[in-house]
């Protein structure tokens, strides 16, 4: 039983392992390829914050997951994400929207932003904040964090096998010399 269940662990961790690689791979691949645009997975877009403008609701340090959203479909109190004019990527909630654009603010910000966001430099809808996330992610996608994240695993998956070969062979033996 104790067997069974360290392989279904095993198989578990080793999925989802995979799953987080794949995923890293993708996005990175797609920073690479294209660095002016932020990389997509399934429509939502993750992003790491840098300052606390938003605070309590968003830290710096917490990775966030923009889903693309229709400019025309936002409204007020809703946390979007932004280019602004000079290409800054910023996370704020929007207070007012009128038909030239939206106002917003941080809510840890005394005041409203000083311009109104385009429609079009919107780049979606805030739709899940993972906190302290975005210190991992910049750990995982450094040389050593990517090296322990990969290698890691893969040699406890390796070392299980090992184990599991080596008990089934000492396990056999066993059973031949009981039989003589």
């Amino acid at each position: 039983m104790k067997r069974k269940m360290l392989k279904i662990f095993t198989y578990l961790l080793s999925i989802s392992v995979l799953c987080c690689i794949v995923f890293l791979l993708f996005v990175s691949y797609q920073a690479q390829k294209n660095p002016s645009k932020i990389p997509s997975f399934f429509g939502y877009k993750p992003l790491t914050v840098l300052t606390n403008s938003m605070e309590p609701k968003i830290s710096a340090g917490d990775m966030i997951f923009v889903k693309e959203k229709d400019a025309m479909d936002v409204k007020e109190k809703e946390i979007i994400t932004f280019r602004t004019a000079d290409q800054k990527v910023v996370t704020h909630r929007v207070v007012d929207v009128t038909p030239e654009g939206f106002q917003t603010k941080g809510d840890n910000n005394n005041v409203e932003d000083s311009w109104k966001v385009n429609p079009d430099s919107l780049i979606g809808e805030v739709a899940v904040i993972l906190p302290k996330a975005g210190f991992a992610a910049k750990f995982i996608s450094s040389k050593l964090g990517f090296s322990l994240f990969v290698l890691l695993p893969f040699l406890l998956f390796i070392l299980i096998e090992v184990f599991e070969r080596t008990n089934r062979y000492f396990n056999r033996k066993q059973d031949a010399a009981s039989k003589v």
